[in-house]
């Protein structure tokens, strides 16, 4: 299921690590609406794994070194989410928080309205991505995080690592990865400051190809690390 929410802000300014306000601004409304979903998906004592990812959008946006500058003082909220029982719990906490005032550094937003998106069907082994937010691919050693942008030659095969990962909480085979491929059409390599890390992803358009099924849930549930606070999700073009 995929849906759009759209706020109101109370001035153009925003915070460069928005990330950390739409997490806050999700867990606030889980919490309202539903405590029992809030702790199946955000205990703390677990790295869950969780099957949506986010993208926002910023109309008439210009972004700065410590802020960015939103003319139009309008944000979309874009959210993908692979699990039907998951997403309708979303969307009703959401829609509880209708109208209701949420603070961010320097600012507030106010969701005005929700929109539900329709979902294109796959009927190739195959298709062409635009990622919405940038994806990231994370390889962990001896302890500490390394991000891989599609440049680098530990790319495809950490991405299918972080991809069986995410596969633990399906019932898809983890062998469908093995055949997993993505190849640059129009990528580039960026930097996202994630709280105190600077994380090296990837954005652009790019063929995906695999098994059916593995495709359709990387659509619903984003692909790569860190979906859950607004990476890796994707639209079909």
């Amino acid at each position: 299921m995929r849906f759009k929410l759209i706020f109101n802000l109370e001035n153009e300014h925003f915070p460069i690590q928005y990330r950390k306000n739409i997490m806050s601004f999700i867990k606030l409304s889980l919490t309202h609406y539903n405590e029992e979903y809030y702790k199946r998906l955000y205990n703390q004592r677990d790295n869950i794994i969780k099957p949506y990812a986010f993208a926002v959008f910023l109309k008439e946006a210009k972004f700065q070194e410590d802020e960015i500058i939103v003319k139009s003082k309008k944000m979309e909220l874009n959210i993908t989410i692979a699990d039907y029982e998951i997403a309708v719990i979303l969307y009703n906490a959401f829609n509880h928080q209708k109208y209701r005032k949420f603070s961010l550094d320097k600012n507030s937003m106010t969701l005005e309205n929700i929109m539900m998106l329709l979902e294109k069907e796959i009927e190739k082994d195959n298709i062409v991505i635009k990622f919405m937010s940038p994806l990231i691919v994370r390889n962990r050693k001896e302890q500490k995080d390394f991000y891989y942008s599609f440049e680098h030659k530990e790319f495809l095969e950490t991405l299918k690592i972080n991809i069986k990962e995410q596969l633990k909480i399906t019932n898809l085979p983890i062998e469908y990865v093995d055949n997993f491929k993505i190849e640059r059409l129009e990528g580039k390599k960026v930097i996202t400051k994630f709280y105190e890390k600077k994380i090296e992803g990837t954005l652009g358009i790019f063929k995906i190809s695999g098994n059916k099924e593995l495709l359709k849930y990387l659509y619903q549930a984003g692909i790569g690390s860190k979906r859950s606070s607004g990476f890796g999700m994707f639209q079909i073009v």
